[in-house]
């Protein structure tokens, strides 16, 4: 790809803000299978152009994470095929990596196109070469589209023949979302009082990756009674699977998506969702939706078997706009 056309398509791309890509996403989920209508929205609300664009500040990347306090693992170039791979989609992600840097190679100003037809196009185009239903990889063609924005084309590039690790094997999408959707009895305790018990799975992709939460109990303490060691896997699992560092919002460490079961969760507080906006982790929720995707395990209480995905890193988004030009230390 010639210089020209790597700044045609960059700047194609540019035009596009969080905004935009937000309505993007809300014309295609429908569309996208079952399978992966809430898992895009969560990839979406776990890398938001917003925290590209501030760690973009001319203060620099170091600086602009200590301003958020960003934990975790927050740069998406070393991320980019592992946070994918809780999309169905992701079995196809070598052919839509390699549709989309092809796409972009052949963009043309004129072609008139906008971004939505964009991605439905190069969908088709690996839906017809790997046989099957464009609606499996339109989720996660939108993902590659963001990456690449993000990213940048030669980084993509270098990635192209990577695959995600985990193996979906043979399982069809439909027995995905049976699997995902089939009702486990609660176990019902033999001590008078103590009700039912939920399964909150917090890695599809693990066998025994699950932890049992009593009904209505909040999903930071239920995972805390998960006593196996995870520091070892992310130190930021101060107690249990989920990260946490307090239990009453103020450190936004447990953010989560509900990649299934979001309905068996209670409704959001406007406490919650304050809390939320205040991070910054509210970008893909609907404002009106009682329960949303993207949640503080702290403040939502369980009433049903859900499936989670829990973000590589955490911060205050927002953060920057509360502190003064001083405490950034500008003129």
């Amino acid at each position: 790809m010639s210089v020209m056309e790597k700044s045609k398509f960059r700047s194609f791309l540019q035009e596009h803000d969080q905004k935009t890509w937000n309505e993007v996403v809300d014309r295609l989920v429908p569309s996208i299978h079952p399978v992966d209508r809430a898992a895009t929205r969560i990839w979406f609300g776990f890398w938001p152009l917003e925290l590209r664009e501030a760690l973009a500040d001319p203060r620099g990347t170091e600086e602009m994470a200590r301003v958020m306090d960003l934990e975790g693992k927050w740069q998406l170039e070393e991320l980019i095929d592992a946070e994918v791979d809780f999309l169905y989609g992701a079995k196809y992600w070598v052919p839509v990596k390699k549709a989309v840097l092809a796409h972009a190679e052949r963009y043309q100003t004129p072609q008139g196109k906008d971004l939505e037809q964009r991605i439905r196009e190069v969908a088709g185009e690996v839906a017809t070469s790997e046989k099957i239903d464009e609606s499996v990889v339109l989720g996660i063609t939108a993902v590659a589209f963001m990456a690449l924005q993000q990213i940048g084309t030669e980084a993509l590039a270098k990635v192209a023949d990577k695959p995600v690790a985990r193996s979906w094997g043979s399982e069809a999408p439909e027995q995905v979302v049976k699997r995902r959707e089939k009702s486990r009895a609660g176990l019902v305790s033999f001590l008078k009082g103590q009700g039912q018990s939920h399964r909150v799975v917090w890695d599809e992709s693990r066998e025994g990756a699950f932890f049992l939460a009593r009904h209505r109990q909040d999903l930071a303490m239920a995972a805390a009674t998960d006593t196996r060691d995870y520091r070892a896997m992310d130190y930021r699992c101060l107690e249990g699977p989920i990260p946490v560092e307090c239990r009453v919002a103020s450190c936004g460490y447990c953010w989560v998506g509900v990649l299934s079961g979001h309905r068996n969760l209670s409704d959001i507080s406007d406490f919650e969702r304050e809390r939320l906006d205040y991070f910054g982790y509210d970008s893909v929720n609907e404002a009106e939706d009682p329960q949303p995707l993207i949640r503080l395990a702290c403040q939502t209480q369980c009433l049903g078997d859900v499936t989670l995905v829990t973000p590589p890193w955490n911060g205050e988004l927002k953060r920057r706009h509360h502190r003064s030009r001083d405490e950034l230390g500008t003129a």
